[in-house]
Formats: C-alpha cells, structure tokens, sequence
C-alpha cells in the first residue's frame, strides 16, 4: 500500500473516532506550527491550542489560527493574499489560492458550527464530501462563509429579559479553558468556573463538563453564568437547554440559566430540544454535543 492510501487510511479511521480524538487533532510531530516561544501553540484571535485543532489551522503574516473564522476576525474581513492553510489529508501547509475546501461536512467545526477543511487536490476533497457531506468551493466562497458565524453564531446573543445580575464569575483577561485553550473572558456569556485549590475558568458548560468527568469531582465545586443575566450559579442548582439554535464558542452547548422558567422560554423561543436538571446531565450527552 503507497503512503498515500496510508494517510487516507488513517483519515477515514480518524473519522470514525471524532470525539474521543478530535478530527482536528494531530501527533505534535505531524503538525507544522510557524509560531515559536510561548505564543507557539496559541491561537493569537482565540487562544485556542494549535495542534488540537491543527487540520482547520490558517497562518498568515507569521501568525498561526486555529481556524478560517478566527483568520477572518484578525484580518477584518479583508481576504488575505499570502494565507496558506492544512491540507487535511498530508498535513502540510498549502496556498489558500490552490486549496479545495468542504464547507458545511459533518465533521465538527472550530469556532463555528459549519466546519471547513481543506484539500491540496480536488479529488481529495470530492471524496471528502463522498464520506462526510458538505460543499466543495474555493478560499474566497469558504472566507465568506465564515463571514457569516459572527451574526449566526454567537456574536449576536439572544433577546434577554430585563434583569440585573447580583454576582456574574470575574475572569483574568489571560484566562484559558483548560480543555481547548480559548481565551475565555472574550465570550462572557459562556463563562464556567472551577473552584479548587486552583481556579479554571471554561468557555462553555460543555467543556467544564469534560474537565469534571476526567477527573470525577463533585458539582459543588462548579459555578455557570446565566445566559440571561450573566449571574454567578451554582452548576448544580442551574437549569439547562440542549439541542438549540443558539450556539456558543464551541458549537452547540448545554445552556444554563437560573431558573426552570426561563430556560423553558428559552428553549421554546430557539427551538431547544430540551430543558434538564445537573443532575440529568450525562457523559453521552455531553459527548452527542
């Protein structure tokens, strides 16, 4: 078997593995990182580890993203002449002008819930879309597309009742989840909190969830911010939305709120699947996100 097949190979046997090891993630030793001293694995926009999510990875004017959304947000939507951007299958660095993207596959985005990868050759790229769905088009298509998240995602935020919040979880400006590396005082609204010996702070409910599951601790070490309010809540007396239309940092998220009324306001005014306890929060769900 040529090397070639080898590689697909281990795509396709990536794939069917995507959340225990992240389709983004590779061997340290496999990823080409640009960066160097201790902004080498960082994300410059998000912070986000460059290796986790390295396939989706973008460098331009010597800096390293994690993805074609946080290059679009550093270069304010003026498309970029000398990006160049992973090839999914070799992992190599190619011209962003010469690249094959997937828009809209079902492997998980970064930073944004319509993933983008791209492909050195079409044929590539075509049997991509063969496997996982999803759109072939060029840089500038894909670029526009993630236009687009800032608005659909999680730059506009829901329409909230008029509540002032009594405490809301402080987070030091250079604050990074534990889990994926994003700066997480930039999205307020998604901020979780582990109190412990150590503080951590997380992007989102999700990836605190994560973080409580490897290491078995118990909830009343954990705090969540209403998505409302912003208010300080304890993880375990909060109640959450899964399955909606909003998502947060990382895609689709469990939704905390402070009280059952709201969260199932919430759900019926974007169409949440569901409204849970703490208590029904479960590792399958948190992996099914």
């Amino acid at each position: 078997m040529q090397r070639r097949e080898f590689i697909i190979l281990g795509l396709l046997l990536t794939s069917a593995y995507a959340y225990a090891e992240m389709f983004q993630t590779v061997p340290e030793a496999n990823a080409t990182l640009i960066q160097s001293g201790k902004d080498k694995y960082t994300c410059p926009n998000c912070g986000m580890h460059l290796v986790k999510f390295y396939k989706t990875s973008h460098t331009h004017e010597n800096h390293q993203y994690c993805s074609i959304h946080c290059l679009y947000e550093a270069t304010q939507g003026v498309i970029p002449t000398d990006a160049k951007v992973v090839d999914t299958i070799t992992l190599e660095l190619i011209d962003v002008k010469k690249a094959f993207y997937v828009v809209g596959s079902k492997m998980r985005g970064t930073m944004s819930r319509t993933s983008s990868y791209a492909f050195g050759s079409e044929k590539d790229a075509l049997t991509f879309v063969s496997d996982n769905g999803g759109k072939v088009m060029n840089f500038e298509a894909a670029y526009a597309v993630a236009s687009e998240d800032f608005p659909k995602d999680f730059g506009k935020k829901a329409t909230a009742p008029t509540v002032v919040p009594v405490t809301k979880i402080e987070v030091p400006k250079d604050a990074k989840c534990p889990i994926c590396g994003m700066f997480v005082a930039k999205y307020p609204q998604w901020v979780a909190q582990f109190e412990g010996e150590k503080t951590f702070y997380f992007d989102g409910v999700k990836d605190m969830m994560k973080y409580a599951y490897a290491r078995k601790l118990s909830s009343d070490k954990f705090y969540v911010s209403d998505y409302y309010t912003l208010s300080k809540l304890e993880a375990s007396k909060a109640f959450y939305v899964i399955g909606s239309n909003v998502y947060g940092p990382m895609g689709a998220e469990l939704i905390p709120f402070g009280s059952q009324e709201d969260a199932q306001n919430f759900a019926r005014d974007h169409n949440g699947q569901k409204v849970i306890s703490f208590d029904e929060i479960t590792e399958a769900i948190v992996k099914s996100l």
